[in-house]
C-alpha cells in the first residue's frame, strides 16, 4: 500500500470513530504512523484530507455496487443481495479501515455532517446515486424484457424506490436500535419481489 493510501485509510477510520470536527491531523498521524510533514505532503489541510477520504469511500462502495450487479444474473438476486448487504455496512467499513469497531451509526452521522458542509461531497453522492440509479433501471428493463417481473413496471420510479428503502431503512435505524436490519433487509426484499414478480401470477 503507498503513502498516500495508508493515510487515507487511516483518516477515514478516524473520521468515522470521532466524526469530523473532533479529529484533528494529529489523530490521523497517531492512526497513520506517519509524519505530520507526511500527511502535509500530500494534503494540505483537514478539510482536504476529508474529501479524499470520503472520496475513496464512495469510490469503495462503488466497486461494491458494480459487484452486485455483475456477480448475480437476474433482478431476483440482485434485489436480494443488496437488502442483505444492509446488515454488512459496519463489516464493509471495518474492511475499508481495517478496524472491528465502526459503527454504522457514526457512517450515517459522518455523511449526514459532510453533506451539510462540503456541498462537493453532496453533489458527488448524488451523481453516484443518480449512476446507480440507471444501472437498476436497465436491470429492471432487462428483466421486463425476460418476462421475470411485470411489464406495467414504471423502471425509473422503481428503481428510485430501490434506493430510498435501503436508505430509509438505514436511516431510521439510526433513530431506533429496536430494527433488525439483516430480517428487515429479507422482509424488504420478499414484499418488493412478491410485489413486482410475475412468479406471483395466476
Amino acid at each position: 500500500m503507498n503513502p498516500r493510501t495508508k493515510i487515507i485509510q487511516s483518516a477515514l477510520k478516524v473520521f468515522l470513530l470521532k466524526g469530523y470536527d473532533a479529529t484533528s491531523v494529529n489523530d490521523v498521524v497517531s492512526e497513520s504512523q506517519t509524519s505530520k510533514g507526511g500527511i502535509y505532503h500530500h494534503f494540505k489541510n483537514k478539510e482536504e484530507l476529508f474529501i479524499e477520504a470520503i472520496d475513496y469511500l464512495f469510490d469503495k462502495f462503488e466497486d461494491i455496487e458494480r459487484s452486485i450487479y455483475s456477480d448475480s444474473t437476474n433482478l431476483k438476486q440482485i434485489l436480494k443481495t443488496y437488502f442483505d448487504s444492509l446488515s454488512n455496512i459496519s463489516e464493509i467499513l471495518g474492511a475499508m479501515t481495517g478496524s472491528d469497531n465502526i459503527d454504522v451509526n457514526n457512517f450515517y452521522m459522518l455523511m449526514t455532517n459532510a453533506f451539510i458542509k462540503f456541498p462537493q461531497i453532496r453533489e458527488k453522492h448524488g451523481e453516484l446515486h443518480l449512476k446507480n440509479q440507471e444501472i437498476l433501471v436497465e436491470i429492471i428493463k432487462k428483466a421486463q424484457l425476460e418476462g421475470q417481473v411485470k411489464d406495467n413496471i414504471d423502471c425509473e420510479t422503481m428503481a428510485f424506490m430501490i434506493n430510498a428503502l435501503a436508505e430509509g431503512t438505514m436511516i431510521y435505524h439510526i433513530m431506533t436500535d429496536r430494527i433488525d436490519l439483516k430480517e428487515k433487509g429479507e422482509k424488504i426484499f420478499q414484499n418488493l419481489w412478491k410485489s413486482i414478480s410475475i412468479e406471483n401470477d395466476g
